[in-house]
């Protein structure tokens, strides 16, 4: 393929309700919204992160570059779930070439798949000025982050987006690309522990930052579907409606404070996992998160943040702001669009931000 980093490409995130669709040029340490999209999917397209209809997702991809007139072919995406593995590991200092030959070797010790049966991938990370790194025998070691995605997961995702016409050139995963848009957006604190904590229709994605970088990464498989169920069981009214009370719409003479009521009765199963997941973390490293940033399609409901913070001990919690720091221009965008449904966007800003030599 003819291309080079400053060839443009567009942002493809596939998630269980609907297509997201971003486009960011960036001109020196700033980015640009090129464009940004949504395409609804029906609920049996994709079942338990699984595409079970890719003739259907193919042609809403399709749509969707139609309606925002798309014209780079070249595509980055990303994947999640529970065939996706990251860890954290601890290695013998050794230079990226010779860690890229060993890396299988290393992985192997971690995965509980077949090696053949799986991509792998590793990140070095940065050395902490303070750290003292060494093993028992003296051995200077360096940290890095190991994923392994299954392959026949990242192969159904390029099948379905060649089917739609496009080259995938980026394959990420939905934790690392929310952490790209957390880092355009936010001023970053190397010293607090901040958690990322995406909420999709069924699945909740964590990625906990200790200085800056991952420390510590979980996929839960109970997502905003949860509240569907309940406000549909305890209202009988249609997918339409309880998708519009989910969000703070009253309908039919169904008020906020009986949703909300719903809500967080039904809440339990994804905070205690939240908590777990916390827990975990702060077992391992002894440190305390400080704080959470939401986003996914739950982050968009109303006092879904401050429910939140109330269930996990009152932790500081905020909706993340995939726009706050991207340059738009306001006469080719809703700014009331883009402020309702940003928390939405965070994976495709995130994705959107990687160029074709980016290693992170």
């Amino acid at each position: 393929m003819f291309v080079s980093k400053n060839t443009q490409i567009i942002a493809i995130d596939i998630g269980s309700h609907s297509i997201k669709l971003a486009q960011l040029k960036k001109k020196k340490n700033v980015f640009e919204l090129m464009n940004f999209g949504l395409m609804p999917l029906e609920p049996d397209f994709i079942v338990d992160g699984a595409i079970e209809n890719f003739d259907g997702v193919a042609d809403a991809i399709k749509r969707l570059l139609l309606c925002e007139k798309v014209k780079t072919k070249y595509v980055a995406s990303s994947v999640s779930g529970e065939s996706v593995i990251i860890k954290k590991i601890s290695v013998p200092v050794m230079d990226e070439e010779e860690l890229a030959m060993s890396i299988n070797a290393e992985a192997e010790q971690y995965i509980p798949y077949d090696i053949d049966e799986v991509n792998v991938d590793f990140q070095i990370l940065p050395k902490e000025p303070s750290e003292e790194a060494g093993s028992s025998e003296g051995e200077e070691q360096m940290d890095v982050i190991l994923t392994a995605v299954k392959k026949d997961v990242i192969e159904s995702r390029l099948q379905v987006l060649t089917a739609a016409g496009l080259y995938p050139v980026v394959v990420d995963l939905d934790v690392f690309a929310i952490e790209n848009c957390y880092e355009i957006n936010e001023d970053v604190d190397p010293s607090k522990i901040t958690a990322l904590v995406n909420i999709g229709a069924n699945n909740t994605n964590i990625n906990i930052l200790e200085g800056g970088v991952t420390g510590f990464t979980r996929d839960i498989s109970v997502g905003a579907n949860v509240f569907n169920r309940a406000i549909h069981k305890e209202f009988n009214v249609s997918q339409e409606v309880t998708e519009q009370l989910k969000y703070g719409i009253e309908v039919e003479g169904i008020t906020q404070k009986q949703v909300a009521t719903v809500i967080e009765a039904s809440i339990t199963d994804l905070t205690q996992e939240i908590h777990k997941s916390f827990e975990f973390f702060s077992t391992a490293r002894n440190l305390e998160v400080n704080n959470i940033l939401l986003s996914g399609g739950a982050a968009i409901m109303p006092g879904l943040d401050v429910l939140i913070s109330e269930k996990l001990e009152n932790k500081k919690t905020d909706v993340l702001n995939p726009f706050l720091n991207i340059k738009v221009n306001y006469k080719n965008f809703d700014p009331d669009y883009l402020d309702t449904i940003g928390p939405m966007a965070a994976v495709s800003i995130g994705l959107a931000s990687r160029r074709f030599n980016d290693k992170t």
